[in-house]
């Protein structure tokens, strides 16, 4: 048998695109060609291309509508930074101490769980015209009655401008709510 050899001219005009010459015949099955050319389609680049673009559209909307949300009932509606007396106490803050402001947190702060017994809560300080110093709150541990079952104290240290957040356990398991009980932001200015 003898066996049919291509020529240079025969690769180039494959690699061309060109249709091969009449002596060579194409030793390709007819369905793996139609598979191949399906696979390599310009049209299948366009379309990952498209929902990658769909993807990203999603995202940039999603992350705008979460931006959009409105603030939980009770925050204030002033931005950090930007705060003023009057806008925190219609937040519902109260001035503990001259320029400090203090409230249980309400608005981006998540409170430990504490499991076998006890309760956790948040409380936040704001140093907004003042530096707060070494800050010490005392409060009083309640029980389901309000009768007092414990006392402890949290201190802290803060600069002007500064929002803290004291974080409060109590262990027991008849505890609760606590109480503020005494309050003091002590700060030496050079």
């Amino acid at each position: 048998m003898a066996r049919k050899e291509k020529t240079v001219e025969d690769l180039i005009a494959e690699l061309e695109g060109h249709a091969p010459s009449a002596k060579a015949a194409p030793l390709v099955k007819p369905g793996a060609q139609a598979a191949r050319l399906a696979s390599a389609s310009p049209g299948s680049g366009v379309r990952w291309l498209m929902a990658l673009a769909l993807l990203a559209l999603g995202f940039g909307a999603g992350w705008t509508a979460a931006g959009l949300r409105p603030p939980a009932q009770g925050a204030a509606t002033t931005t950090p930074g930007m705060e003023t007396r009057q806008g925190l106490l219609s937040a519902g803050w109260q001035e503990t101490d001259q320029g400090v402001f203090t409230r249980r947190c309400s608005d981006n702060c998540r409170p430990p769980f504490l499991y076998g017994g006890g309760i956790a809560d948040v409380m936040e300080v704001n140093c907004l015209e003042r530096p707060c110093g070494q800050i010490r709150a005392e409060f009083a541990v309640l029980d389901g009655r309000g009768q007092l079952i414990d006392q402890f104290v949290e201190t802290r240290s803060g600069r002007k401008g500064e929002r803290l957040q004291l974080v409060l356990e109590s262990q027991l398991p008849a505890a609760r709510r606590f109480l503020l009980q005494s309050f003091s932001a002590k700060a030496r200015i050079d």
